[in-house]
């Protein structure tokens, strides 16, 4: 079967290319074609698992050579296909394509969401996979004329469309001319938008479900070799939105905005613990005004109410902060470690007591260092994704888990109904140590 969904879709994409180019105004279509080799494993993949098929394009992805359609890599391919002989076999089906898709989100930084095609036998259905859903279409059966006519108006759609619709992030995009990441900083304080540099990826996304939480270090674009920039860490992630307004429920934005305004005159605090420099929910163009907030309800836009319901909404929000620390497990003796954990424990207490906030997950992850030119330690306390306002009598008892379970104090792991404190993140630091 795949030579003929192959030829199929190929055939759909060079009918369009010729269509565009003899009607006004001029548009580059992606040129959605199928790998030439099927039922293979991904060479850039971390297991051994043989994707039936995968659309590749021209657009929106870095680095594609003349050879781009002939090595099957999960960073080229704009949607993955799986391919069944029998129409009951569609169970299955979704199985895999399900077992596969996290490739996409773990080789693609700037992947926002993923599509994915099932054909079985002459059934053929496409898959939105959001960050809590998968949503199926009615079957196209291309037996027929109109389901022919369904299947190829998608692939002219998403041949058509804005990234964006496609399930990329133009706010992270690739710049082929310096073969670097550009990535976007909207600052809802300002109301600008700040472009870094990427320089490496800290931790990407390799789940199917969940915030998809990145991180990268980067460093400012209008930098220069003669005055380089700090660099900054860039957090991105997916987070449930508020029961009301558009903020996320567990907002580190407002979290690391309050820290700042109020410990930022004191010298003495001074990078020990993560410093807001920018941040707000990504935004994305609008076709009839401006900028719109980058959330689920925005990628579903185009749904029926009752789909959109019965999906949990999300923001997707971006902060870049300073300074950018090193793992905890690279201190060099006893007496560093002690620094640090003086320092960052100095921060908590700050925290704690003038700007109210409760950190809540402690963990050797949440710990970090950094180290001047004189070769002396700084502790730096981070992610405060879980910290809650001691004042908000909701946040501060909150009985659900936070943490890693090592490092978990006893009323946290228990789900205790007894008001959380700093001591419980003083005897998560027990466990660290």
């Amino acid at each position: 079967m795949y030579p003929w969904i192959g030829a199929f879709i190929k055939y759909v994409a060079d009918q369009l290319v010729k269509a565009v180019a003899d009607s006004p105004p001029p548009k580059t279509p992606r040129q959605l074609e199928t790998f030439r080799k099927a039922d293979v494993v991904a060479i850039d993949a971390d297991d051994w698992r043989r994707v039936d098929m995968a659309l590749t394009q021209c657009l929106d992805l870095p680095q594609r050579d003349d050879r781009s359609d002939e090595l099957f890599t999960y960073a080229q391919s704009a949607a993955l296909i799986e391919v069944k002989r029998y129409e009951t076999e569609e169970t299955a089906a979704f199985d895999q394509l399900a077992l596969y898709t996290p490739g996409l989100y773990a080789t693609q930084v700037n992947r926002r969401f993923a599509w994915g095609l099932t054909i079985c036998g002459t059934h053929v259905r496409a898959c939105l996979f959001i960050h809590d859903n998968i949503l199926a279409s009615e079957v196209m059966d291309v037996a027929t004329e109109p389901g022919r006519k369904q299947f190829v108006t998608l692939l002219v759609n998403w041949a058509m469309c804005e990234s964006q619709r496609l399930g990329y992030d133009p706010t992270i995009r690739y710049n082929r001319e310096t073969s670097q990441w550009e990535i976007d900083v909207w600052d809802d304080e300002s109301r600008v938008t700040r472009t870094y540099i990427c320089e490496y990826v800290v931790a990407d996304t390799s789940s199917l479900f969940g915030q998809h939480r990145r991180c990268f270090v980067a460093r400012a674009k209008e930098s220069s070799d003669e005055q380089p920039a700090q660099k900054v860490l860039i957090k991105d992630a997916w987070a449930y939105a508020a029961a009301t307004g558009s903020k996320a429920a567990r907002d580190e934005l407002s979290n690391l905005r309050a820290i700042r305004d109020k410990l930022d005159a004191d010298d003495a605090l001074a990078g020990t613990y993560s410093h807001l420099e920018a941040g707000g929910i990504v935004q994305q163009k609008g076709k009839r005004r401006g900028t719109l907030n980058d959330t689920t309800e925005l990628i579903l836009a185009n749904f029926m109410a009752s789909v959109r319901d019965n999906v949990k909404k999300r923001v997707h929000w971006r902060v870049a902060t300073t300074p950018v620390g090193e793992d905890l497990q690279k201190v060099r003796s006893v007496d560093e470690l002690i620094v640090v954990v003086g320092d960052v424990m100095a921060a908590h207490t700050a925290i704690v007591r003038r700007c109210d906030i409760l950190h809540r997950d402690l963990s050797t992850n949440k710990i970090m260092f950094c180290r001047d030119d004189d070769g002396m330690v700084r502790g730096l306390l981070i992610d405060f994704n879980n910290a809650v306002l001691q004042a908000n009598p909701h946040d501060e008892q909150r009985p659900d888990r936070t943490g890693i379970y090592p490092y978990m104090s006893i009323g946290n792991l228990e789900q205790s109904s007894v008001k959380r404190t700093a001591l419980d993140d003083w005897e998560s630091l027990i466990y660290i140590l």
